[in-house]
């Protein structure tokens, strides 16, 4: 009987200190809403920004996007050095935070095309930093299904709070340019004082920075079956989908479709592929079917191409000769693929995501890997647009096929890497 006590009281001790944990996890979460608020305003919404007020075409956006994927690449690969160096990712968090904030108000002093540039190069390396520190933060101390809750709720919040960003960032482009810049200082500002007041020692948030996280129990044996294609096809798949998406947002202040519009508008109509991710995101959450299934990044990539062409090139231009079109057709076609590329790019990265931290405990240097893959896929997709646009100035048509060029080349090498994986899988 004592010995039976003994173990209750060892059992509750254990739940009571497992709680704070948990409990402090709101912190994060509010930090990731905030930074998202920030980061959609300066990493999306930014070039309907250089669009509206530069007057900048496709082909500099398009270069405008390289330089923050080559930046985002070199910081999130930084990530958990840096968070060693800084005493762990809490107090590093607020320490890029006071950074990342101190850069935007810059750019609000000045906002110049070259003070805005170089502004955004150096909140972009701060930004990839951030990131997987947050994830690692909410990943930490869970068994695999704990993390799949986590992380669900994790893109849940990111998402959520990024496509209204995007949907009210044109009317704050449009009527208070400069506050595309001073809502990022506030939010920023306040996302390092809430992790600052967090009450968590230093010396177990250095602990937990520098060294795996305790308490994961072994992902589903279907997963680890599968681990290595899991990986391999995360590892290929989301940069696809950051191809797709920096391509997409630099080029669609430029599309024919969204001519005409203001820029509130613009964003508004260009938020529907968002709003749909959100709503895959949720569906994930509620659901496990897709935990020990990784092919689905496969299929979901091939449906990823469809919509991007689909978003991006109307119907009127192939099939002008063959149809009459009722006023608005484009764009009804255009937001309805809005809705297969969103849902189709939220199945990847949740995916993604979710293999890649449950496979490795949640480290930091796994997120570290996952952003630098998103920097990865914002410097091809957009690279190979700069060069299709250099190759024949003005037109939007070629960066379309140039993009495309590079998901379908994706699709492929995740087609080849899934059926020779399975080979070498039926010859053991």
């Amino acid at each position: 009987m004592d010995v039976e006590m003994t173990q209750s009281a060892a059992a509750l001790d254990d739940q009571r200190a497992s709680e704070p944990r948990a409990g402090r996890l709101w912190a994060a979460y509010a930090a990731e809403g905030l930074t998202s608020i920030a980061t959609t305003l300066l990493m999306i919404g930014i070039f309907f920004f250089t669009s509206r007020w530069f007057r900048w075409g496709v082909g500099r956006n398009f270069l405008l996007a390289v330089g923050q994927g080559v930046t985002y690449i070199f910081g999130a690969l930084s990530a958990d050095a840096v968070a060693r160096r800084l005493g762990g990712r809490r107090a590093a968090l607020v320490w890029l935070y006071s950074g990342m904030g101190l850069a935007a108000a810059v750019a609000a002093v000045r906002p110049t095309p070259v003070i805005v540039v170089l502004v955004l190069l150096a909140y972009t390396v701060l930004g990839a930093m951030s990131w997987p520190m947050l994830e690692s933060l909410v990943s930490s101390d869970a068994d695999a299904h704990t993390l799949s809750r986590r992380v669900g709720v994790y893109n849940l919040v990111w998402s959520g709070v990024g496509a209204v960003s995007l949907a009210g960032g044109g009317s704050v482009i449009e009527f208070w340019p400069r506050g595309v810049f001073l809502i990022p200082v506030l939010v920023h500002a306040t996302s390092a004082v809430l992790l600052a007041r967090a009450k968590r020692g230093e010396a177990a948030a250095a602990a937990a920075a520098a060294t795996p996280p305790h308490g994961h129990a072994a992902p589903e044996s279907g997963l680890i079956a599968k681990r290595t294609l899991a990986l391999w096809l995360s590892r290929i798949a989301l940069p696809a989908v950051y191809v797709v998406i920096y391509s997409l947002v630099a080029m669609m202040p430029s599309l024919p479709v969204l001519n005409g519009y203001d820029t509130s508008v613009q964003t508004v109509i260009g938020s529907a592929w968002l709003a749909a991710r959100w709503l895959t995101f949720a569906a994930l959450l509620a659901t496990t079917w897709w935990h020990t299934r990784p092919l689905v990044l496969l299929a979901a990539a091939a449906v990823m191409l469809a919509g991007f062409l689909g978003v991006t090139v109307p119907p009127r231009w192939w099939l002008h000769a063959f149809a009459a079109f009722p006023p608005h057709a484009d764009l009804l076609w255009m937001i309805g693929w809005q809705l297969v590329l969103g849902a189709s790019i939220g199945v990847i990265y949740a995916g993604s995501l979710y293999f890649g931290m449950v496979l490795s405990e949640g480290s930091t240097e796994h997120g570290g890997y996952h952003e630098a893959l998103i920097g990865l896929g914002s410097v091809l997709g957009p690279g190979a647009g700069a060069a299709a646009q250099w190759a024949r100035p003005g037109s939007i048509g070629t960066g379309i096929a140039a993009v495309a060029t590079v998901v379908a080349a994706s699709v492929g090498l995740a087609a080849a890497a899934a059926l020779a994986l399975r080979a070498r899988r039926a010859k053991s």
